[in-house]
């Protein structure tokens, strides 16, 4: 395999976006598909390149994408969780001081408490605890194939050696075998952005869905109609 895509230290030729954007605020957008033609070898080696430095953008855009969506729900999800232990400590604790000072906070109590509660419960019904964790399983997950499909093409371009490097001028065509396994790993790389992606999703909408219906039957939400 030659070193399509590689510049001579060995580190993939990926053009590289800037943080403003990377961290975008809406939906995961689709990068565009880059043009393949294959009139010369020369052609053909670059439509590769191409393609690689589109399905691994693609990956990392996923990657930063779950990890700035991480960042915002972890923060929220450590803020409620503390606020409901100071508002549950509080409600415990403001009866009992004012009970001790000869007074009646027991209806504070309750307010705090009550508070607390909400915290949680909007903890919960948003998904932010469960939701950070899922990005990240998803960030991890994508970061290991990611290197793995690095490591595969940079071994084989290892085995070819350097008469297979793609100097200038350089007239033979790749080998059938060798297109073949360089189509598998760009192709190996897109179907698990695409599996992972469809996989987070799924699981957001079922556990949408689930605390929806619960908040229903217990009366918090109205019933949607038919």
């Amino acid at each position: 395999m030659t070193g399509t895509g590689a510049d001579e230290g060995g580190r993939s030729a990926v053009s590289r976006t800037s943080p403003e954007t990377r961290q975008r605020r809406g939906d995961l957008a689709i990068r565009p598909f880059p043009d393949v033609t294959a009139g010369t070898p020369a052609d053909q080696r670059a439509a590769l390149a191409a393609l690689r430095a589109w399905a691994e953008q693609a990956a990392e855009d996923a990657i930063d994408w779950y990890l700035l969506d991480k960042r915002r729900k972890r923060v929220s999800s450590r803020v409620l969780q503390s606020l409901a232990i100071v508002f549950a400590v509080a409600g415990a604790a403001v009866p009992l001081g004012t009970a001790a000072a000869g007074g009646s906070g027991q209806g504070w109590g309750y307010v705090l408490l009550a508070v607390a509660a909400g915290c949680k419960g909007f903890d919960y019904f948003f998904g932010l605890s469960s939701t950070w964790m899922r990005d990240m399983s998803v960030v991890q997950a994508l970061r290991g194939e990611l290197n793995a499909v690095r490591l595969e093409w940079a071994a084989d371009v290892l085995r070819a050696g350097p008469a297979a490097a793609p100097h200038a001028g350089t007239a033979e065509p790749l080998a059938a075998a060798e297109v073949e396994r360089q189509l598998a790993l760009i192709g190996r790389l897109v179907a698990a952005v695409r599996g992972q992606i469809e996989g987070e999703t799924a699981e957001w909408q079922v556990e949408f869905s689930s605390r929806t219906r619960q908040l229903q039957e217990q009366g918090g939400l109205p019933a949607s109609g038919r």
